[in-house]
């Protein structure tokens, strides 16, 4: 009796382990969420502040259970506030690399980012034809869970680009700028 008891303890900790075993290598994945873009002019009390649907695509590899690299392009979508009556629209992407910490608990990891970020934006008012464009490389950050079945990762993640953006043209950071992103995804590690 002794013994099949356990046999038993043994064989259920050894699935319950084996559900919760870390994939190491490389992965691949995608995300869709919601955007948020903040400019802020320091020099006067006009900001924009817009929100779309985003979305990126990932590249990974899990170096082991708890390090991890991840390269990623983010397109924050086209997002549009009201500035002084005029319909004012920004178009902003990101190529990121970021380090990533990640602590698993069983099947689940939670992690945080950092790295840089090489991002494009611009910035139109289409009724008055005036546009602002700007391209820089800046912190990008994040921090999220994900829940993993074998090889595949079901993650939610917040994540933020801060930008050094000249919104008046005067070759000047104006404020604090920022892109940021909530979503949800998936990944594969094969």
């Amino acid at each position: 009796m002794k013994k099949t008891c356990l046999a038993g303890l043994l064989l259920a900790m050894s699935s319950m382990a084996a559900a919760g075993e870390v994939e190491h290598g490389f992965y691949i994945g995608g995300a869709i969420g919601q955007s948020s873009l903040e400019l802020e002019d320091a020099d006067s009390t006009v900001d924009f502040n817009g929100d779309d649907t985003a979305y990126k695509l990932i590249a990974g590899y899990r170096i082991i259970d708890w390090v991890a690299v991840e390269a990623s392009y983010s397109n924050f979508g086209k997002p549009n506030d009201e500035i002084f009556g005029i319909e004012t629209e920004g178009d902003f992407s990101a190529l990121a690399i970021e380090a990533v910490g990640l602590l698993p608990l069983g099947s689940f990891d939670l992690f945080a980012k950092g790295g840089i970020a090489a991002w494009e934006g611009t910035l139109r008012a289409e009724d008055i034809d005036v546009s602002v464009s700007e391209d820089n490389v800046d912190i990008k950050f994040g921090f999220g869970a994900q829940y993993r079945i074998g090889g595949l990762a079901l993650r939610a993640e917040y994540e933020a680009v801060l930008l050094g953006f000249d919104d008046d043209g005067d070759d000047e950071a104006d404020g604090d700028d920022w892109v940021d992103m909530v979503s949800l995804g998936l990944t594969y590690t094969f």
